[in-house]
């Protein structure tokens, strides 16, 4: 039994053409690896690439786990070619714990050097870290010793990779030279990684830093969470396949052709074939209409005859416009390799609500985390993590912020909610304090720390504080729920038996209310507040009846799903 579940295992990580890893870990040392915290993670397969294992002051890779087949290591620097080359390493003497209070005068520094320093190595060249910290010593705190080297290309193909969850890069400035041989892996073999991470920081060159950013794009959707140096990245794929189509018709003034999403997604960027570049527009949004929407960059040609237009907008529809008819469109924007969608950024889902005990299905390691919630069918929702720990969720009408600002939220199947364009000029509210103008909580920008410019701030009234806006009347018949997203940075408490209205008349005071009287939002939380039935009206507002201060950092408004 035993032998066979083994066998099963090994099985589920080896597909028909190669091995499939669930990550790939260059530059690593004894301390926060993806090996330690996967060890004892059933059915993982990972690899972990660090040049440096002899000597006392160097065995950190030696005590890094290791379980072959599945967990493996290679005692190697990933560079241009295979072969070796110089690699330089702190010497011990110099690091806590040798170096103490009696030697660090001795050795001519203002302080020892802290003990993670063991893991700072730096290929080819003195690595820049130690120089910020020894000085003029900085030299002579390194030695330069020999490793042997294995191109990204070579590392493939000796492992048999053929699939690669995560590739985790942290090798003191060298992450641009690894980026480019995996850019051009791909580009050979259409083999990716599903989601990077790498360091950009004052050890990477601002240019070369720049260019690869640049060169990601045309296959990932990259982002820098806040306070942090390392950039994520997530894979991007067709969002618009199998999605409905239409179109006006070319003998219309303007012709037009549309595509619905299945949700309101993230649009990246849409890769276009056509014959006539110069009179083409792109636009996304939630509008059926053409105005309402927002405008994509301008498109620009590619190496492969095909069109691309950078958007970075959400939204339900991708409008073209233009006379030449296209012949085939990508949308581009964040996916996994099986279809799930990118939700949200830094957020986590509280299935029943963040005030229950119960908020997850499950919560530990997995880095399998969309096969465990398709495997589950009450799931619908979950949150994976650069660390690859797994959240799973039945439901996401509420979410909080995550600590680990890297997280990613996916939803496997649409939400029955169909987005309703609000007129941005009709927002009102019964006062402006601290600048928080009406118009910031429908600008799109879905950020709840005040001080960045994106929430709408009343004044303290006597009473019923409030804020509303209209709804597209040529798109809206009714409305079905209002998601509002929280200030984070502060007083968020103040939102205390808050309402959501729904109607026709101007005085939103006056129009019937959607839901239940609502409970306090968690610093930064979202919520989706469901009418339980559809409500007529075009007017939907906010009532904050204690007159506290109502400050509003996103507001959506859904209706009945149709097309």
């Amino acid at each position: 039994m035993h032998f066979l579940r083994w066998t099963c295992l090994l099985l589920q990580i080896i597909d028909v053409q190669g091995l499939a890893l669930d990550y790939l870990e260059i530059g690593t040392a004894d301390f926060d690896t993806l090996a330690q915290q996967l060890h004892g993670t059933e059915g993982v397969a990972g690899l972990s690439v660090e040049p440096v294992e002899v000597g006392i002051q160097w065995e950190h890779f030696q005590r890094l786990p290791e379980r072959p087949p599945l967990l493996q290591k290679l005692r190697a620097a990933v560079a241009e070619a295979d072969g070796e080359a110089e690699l330089y390493v702190v010497r011990q003497e110099y690091m806590e714990p040798q170096c103490s209070n009696e030697t660090v005068r001795e050795l001519g520094l203002p302080y020892c050097l802290p003990w993670w320093f063991r893991a700072t190595a730096s290929l080819h060249r003195p690595a820049a870290l130690v120089s910020v910290h020894a000085g003029p010593k900085a030299l002579e705190a390194q030695v330069a010793v020999r490793v042997p080297t294995v191109s990204y290309a070579s590392l493939m193909r000796r492992y048999g990779v053929t699939r690669l969850h995560l590739l985790k890069i942290d090798t003191e400035g060298f992450d641009v030279f690894i980026l480019k041989q995996m850019l051009a892996w791909g580009e050979m073999t259409g083999q990716y990684p599903e989601r990077l991470q790498f360091e950009r920081n004052n050890l990477t060159d601002v240019q070369e830093s720049q260019q690869i950013l640049e060169a990601l794009q045309a296959a990932y959707d990259c982002w820098i969470p806040a306070a942090e140096d390392d950039v994520q990245c997530l894979r991007l794929g067709d969002l618009a396949v199998g999605q409905p189509y239409a179109s006006s018709g070319v003998s219309f003034p303007t012709p037009w052709w549309r595509l619905q999403l299945p949700d309101r997604l993230q649009v990246a960027g849409v890769r276009i074939s056509l014959e006539d570049k110069d009179s083409l527009v792109v636009k996304v949004g939630d509008s059926l209409g053409i105005h309402l929407n927002r405008l994509c960059g301008p498109v620009q040609s590619t190496e492969t005859g095909a069109v691309v237009a950078r958007c970075a907008l959400e939204g339900r529809y991708v409008m073209l416009l233009g006379t030449s008819q296209p012949r085939q469109v990508e949308v581009l924007g964040p996916r996994t390799a099986f279809g799930a969608f990118r939700l949200s950024l830094g957020q986590r889902c509280c299935h029943r609500g963040c005030n229950s005990s119960d908020t997850s299905l499950f919560e530990g390691y997995d880095p399998q985390c969309e096969r465990r919630c398709r495997e589950d069918h009450s799931c619908h929702f979950f949150t994976s993590f650069n660390s690859l720990w797994c959240i799973t969720y039945a439901d996401c009408e509420e979410e909080l912020p995550e600590r680990d600002a890297a997280s990613v939220t996916f939803g496997l199947w649409p939400r029955e909610l169909l987005p309703l364009p609000i007129l941005r000029s009709s927002a009102q509210q019964s006062s402006v304090d601290w600048g928080g103008e009406a118009h910031r909580a429908i600008d799109g920008i879905f950020d709840p720390h005040f001080l960045r410019g994106s929430c709408s701030h009343t004044a303290q009234e006597s009473q019923n504080s409030w804020w509303a806006a209209r709804v597209d009347p040529e798109t809206a018949t009714a409305v079905t729920a209002v998601r509002v997203l929280g200030r984070w940075d502060c007083c968020h408490e103040r939102l205390d038996g808050w309402e959501v209205r729904v109607g026709f008349d101007p005085d939103v005071l006056r129009n019937p209310r959607c839901g239940t009287v609502q409970s306090p939002l968690a610093a930064g939380g979202r919520r989706t507040i469901h009418c339980g039935q559809a409500m007529v009206g075009d007017m939907v507002g906010v009532v904050l009846p204690s007159g506290e201060p109502l400050t509003l950092c996103e507001v959506e408004v859904f209706g009945p799903y149709r097309w």
